[in-house]
């Protein structure tokens, strides 16, 4: 445990020494907000009547939260993985004491932590002062309490489906194909463009209970009616961990036993 995070600080710290990086990140963050802010402002007010199936303040934090868990960036350990596969450097990595999949993991959660926590910083600081608190059914505290249950859980599932997305490099050889795939059915469901509460009720269903929704479940947490789905949400995500976290075991072991035959 202590290398595990004493592996993520070191990353971190050289993070955060990158400081005209993460002020432009910053702005990058600082304009979608905007740009959503105003866009959304207009749709609501050309139709009105979307707000009875999510209230303004609520599509706002749903798009903000959806991007500060982008900035954590996991969905750049399949790329990690594919370069080293690539380029024949994997063999090196091999040699150290931390096994070669939670090394890309952790690597990846020291280089995105510092701009994940501003993001959010700065998504809270905003969405507030602009749109305020989204309407919630729980008292805050709870609630809080409640968004951090349900974000720990899909960063796990989000971590273990795009390690897998790595993995399968180990038989194709580029793995691009497959988290070009991934990657979109995540930005659908997860609410990058639309929140799904406007979808069809049957593609809502879809995409809460897949692990492409869910992956990004935060993003639905911002919905008023997050505290009823809130145990089927957990059970939801803690079915998927499962099943994602026996394949990654399973197909890590093969894939390392695959590259140790063919050298």
């Amino acid at each position: 445990m202590y290398k595990a995070f004493y592996y993520i600080y070191i990353v971190a710290k050289n993070t955060v020494e990158q400081k005209k990086k993460l002020i432009f990140q910053m702005i990058n963050h600082t304009v979608f907000l905007l740009f959503s802010l105003f866009l959304y402002k207009y749709v609501y007010e050309l139709l009105p009547k979307i707000g009875s199936k999510l209230p303004f303040s609520n599509a706002i934090w749903s798009m903000s939260m959806y991007f500060i868990v982008f900035w954590l960036g996991f969905r750049n350990i399949e790329k990690i993985f594919r370069q080293d596969i690539l380029s024949g450097n994997i063999e090196m990595y091999l040699l150290r004491p931390i096994g070669y999949v939670w090394q890309k993991v952790f690597v990846q959660i020291g280089q995105g932590f510092t701009t994940f926590v501003l993001a959010l910083v700065l998504s809270v600081v905003l969405d507030t002062l602009i749109v305020g608190l989204p309407q919630m059914s729980q008292t805050l505290p709870v609630w809080i309490g409640s968004l951090l249950v349900i974000f720990f859980l899909s960063q796990i599932l989000t971590c273990l489906i795009y390690v897998l997305c790595g993995l399968s490099g180990f038989w194709l050889g580029n793995s691009e194909p497959i988290y070009f795939v991934v990657s979109k059915l995540i930005m659908i469901f997860g609410g990058a463009w639309v929140p799904i509460a406007f979808f069809p009720k049957a593609l809502q269903l879809f995409a809460e209970f897949s692990p492409f929704g869910a992956s990004v479940a935060l993003s639905y947490a911002m919905y008023p009616n997050f505290a009823e789905r809130f145990p089927v949400s957990v059970l939801n995500l803690c079915a998927w961990i499962v099943i994602f976290g026996v394949l990654t075991a399973v197909i890590s072991k093969r894939a390392m036993r695959k590259l140790s035959i063919n050298g």
